[in-house]
């Protein structure tokens, strides 16, 4: 992959304070051929934050983990990219943001109208009672599965499925019987991606 997309990388620490801004595309001569950049500028980053780009079918092409706090500045060279759309996935503690790009003929544009932030789904244990909530803003569709193991033992059973969807704000409550000890394994697909989540009792 590293031939389709060559990547500098280059991360400054910013002592003044500006606006997030993600639309410079810039242009250079190189060995007689032009040099396609983008440049995308974030603010308020924090260390072990992630950032990636990947393509239209959600192939990774790059994916970095930040190391400082801030503000953040990255050059990425996109010449040798084919003609597609692209996103940038900035990666928080409890959402995503897609910021996505086309590029055509050796041209990349932003494309800001279809920026969206993906909530990441929150799983929690107490008191025998799984607590599932999610923000889902574009009302798509979220598969939730329970899955148990008896003790010792590697091979789970699913206990629980339902599919949710035309609901932004998504809270669910599931008691468990608590009869038998063992593992659960909660599997959330959402957002084109599976989320897994461990319990034991």
């Amino acid at each position: 992959m590293k031939n389709i997309l060559a990547l500098t990388i280059c991360l400054l620490a910013l002592t003044s304070s500006f606006a997030s801004t993600y639309n410079t595309i810039s242009f250079s001569e190189k060995d007689d051929k032009v040099k396609v950049e983008i440049i995308l500028t974030l603010n308020d980053v924090k260390a072990g934050q992630k950032l990636s780009i990947k393509d239209q079918a959600g192939v990774l092409l790059f994916n970095t983990v930040l190391v400082k706090s801030g503000a953040f500045n990255n050059k990425f060279d996109i010449t040798e990219l084919p003609n597609g759309t692209y996103h940038f996935e900035h990666e928080k503690e409890t959402y995503t943001t897609h910021i996505p790009f086309n590029v055509h003929s050796g041209e990349a544009t932003f494309d800001k109208k279809n920026e969206k932030k993906v909530y990441k789904p929150f799983v929690s244990l107490r008191n025998n009672h799984i607590y599932f909530s999610k923000l889902e803003l574009n009302k798509e569709n979220v598969e939730f599965n329970i899955y148990y193991s008896k003790a010792n033992t590697e091979e789970y059973t699913l206990l629980h499925t339902e599919n949710i969807s035309d609901t932004i704000k998504i809270e669910r409550a599931y008691r468990l019987s608590g009869k038998e000890d063992g593992s659960y394994k909660v599997i959330i697909n959402a957002d084109g991606q599976s989320y897994v989540e461990h319990f034991k009792i």
